[in-house]
């Protein structure tokens, strides 16, 4: 039974459309599968809804009220550019695994061409071997190659390329929790920016006091101005601070707009909270944190992951050198028409249809020591991850240690700033009633009321501090959550 080209033109079709359809749903190529493998947005799980475990989508700009510790992190997370960078070479590793399941598929060529071909002969001796040809040329062909072994190179590149993917995902992770950590931590460097500020003006305030009534007693002959010049003095001193405050407040203030990824002049106002944190003891032991970090920080999941990709590296670079069987199938279709093959005889059409099978083995004999190169390359990488993996672990681990004993002692230095506040402020309270039943001097007054402000700025500082002690101890564990930046 004749072929004709229509024919040959239907099963290639039939054919090049039924591959793709049979593979899908085989599933060996739907990408959908690896796709669920990358977060769904660069914020990845750490916007969740309230009371509910869907995601929470960015929001398109700032809300128009004080924005929350929150509303912060959020506006971090989906503005910054890392963010962004780290979910997009994850979704493109995503695809990479996708291209080496791939290639457990055949592949298969539809080709096809036209012609017109003019061939003239002439024949001195016998005329009637001459040919005047006018030919038309079609032809189609259908190939398919399918490489039915390879002895692991396939499976090693795959498992490579999944390591890489598991490796991009921990990286992501980790910028997150960087991008996190940074936002929260611009957060509360403005709020201590602004308590700084309130107790500045506090400060300005009893200067203000204690001058006037240095001021009063000098007008009404019963002080000296000395204790006046004295008072003027530390009240210029106060508005200075103020002053410098007033000057940080609005650099912390760019410096929280570009962690929002906000251009720095963005307006904006901070939910006022309570400057202080829970009294309550740290539970866990830092061994146990050491751990928990060990087996969960982002960094270190993907110093392991890559080792992974190392080792399935080793195994396709050996793999490569070993032999391939290959089914290599075709089929064709000639037409000629028009075709004369001796002189004084019509044209004819000629049709040819060629139907081939077969297997191909191919085995690599001398690659001029090529191969042992390669495997001696990969496996000084395998080394170089390993070596890179022990490192993050002794530093996650000695970032961990400092961070534990870190923070233990600022909650320690913020209990006893507190304590330091309160006998100030009634030491201030004291001296300011013997000044006023004129007991007291203006030296023993600028004394208590300097201590006082002294000890307001410790406070402020120590709070500062043990907030940045959560944080660090928070991102040395590659485990950001509410724990490590709630404070009441």
């Amino acid at each position: 039974m004749s072929v004709s080209l229509r024919d040959c033109w239907r099963v290639c079709w039939a054919l090049s459309a039924a591959l793709p359809a049979s593979a899908s749903a085989l599933q060996l190529t739907d990408f959908t599968e690896f796709q669920g493998r990358v977060a769904g947005s660069p914020a990845k799980e750490m916007l969740v809804a309230p009371a509910s475990a869907e995601l929470a989508p960015c929001a398109a700009g700032l809300p128009q009220r004080p924005l929350t510790l929150l509303d912060v992190v959020e506006q971090a997370l989906c503005n910054s550019p890392r963010t962004m960078e780290a979910w997009s070479i994850a979704k493109g590793q995503a695809a990479q695994v996708a291209v080496q399941k791939s290639n457990y598929l055949p592949r298969v060529n539809v080709s096809a061409g036209a012609a017109k071909v003019r061939n003239h002969v002439e024949n001195s001796l016998f005329s009637s071997l001459d040919q005047d040809n006018n030919i038309t040329n079609h032809t189609a062909s259908l190939r398919m190659s399918w490489l039915l072994a390879d002895l692991g190179q396939r499976s090693a590149k795959l498992g490579q390329a999944q390591a890489l993917l598991n490796a991009a995902n921990a990286t992501h992770d980790a910028v997150l929790q960087e991008v996190f950590i940074a936002a929260a931590q611009a957060y509360f460097d403005n709020l201590t920016t602004q308590a700084t500020l309130t107790a500045f003006e506090y400060a300005e305030s009893l200067a203000k006091e204690s001058l006037a009534a240095a001021t009063a007693k000098f007008k009404a002959g019963v002080g000296l101005l000395t204790d006046q010049l004295q008072a003027q003095t530390a009240y210029a001193q106060a508005r200075l601070d103020r002053i410098k405050a007033e000057g940080e407040l609005k650099n912390a203030h760019g410096t929280l707009c570009s962690a929002m990824g906000l251009i720095a002049n963005t307006p904006f106002t901070l939910l006022q909270r309570n400057q202080s944190l829970a009294q309550v003891d740290f539970v866990h032991r830092v061994d146990e944190l050491i751990q928990q970090a060990l087996e969960a920080h982002p960094a270190i999941l993907a110093a392991k992951a890559k080792v992974t990709a190392a080792e399935e590296n080793i195994k396709a670079v050996k793999a490569e050198g070993l032999p391939t069987l290959n089914l290599n199938t075709e089929l064709s279709r000639n037409d000629q028409m028009g075709y004369q093959q001796l002189a004084n005889f019509p044209a004819s059409n000629v049709y040819s249809t060629t139907a081939t099978v077969g297997l191909q083995l191919n085995m690599p004999l001398f690659e001029g020591f090529s191969r042992s190169y390669q495997v001696q390359s990969a496996e000084a990488e395998r080394q170089t991850r390993t070596a890179e993996l022990n490192r993050i672990m002794q530093q996650v681990s000695l970032e961990v240690w400092r961070s534990y004993h870190s923070l233990l002692s600022e909650r320690e230095n913020l209990r006893a700033t507190e304590e330091l506040v309160r006998n100030s402020q009634e030491a201030f309270n004291v001296a300011q009633g013997r000044y006023h039943a004129g007991v007291g001097n203006i030296i023993e007054l600028l004394n208590v009321q300097n201590a006082l402000s002294s000890a307001r700025q410790q406070q402020i500082k120590s709070l500062a501090a043990l907030r940045a002690a959560r944080l660090k101890l928070a991102a040395s564990m590659g485990n950001v959550g509410l724990w490590a930046i709630a404070d009441s």
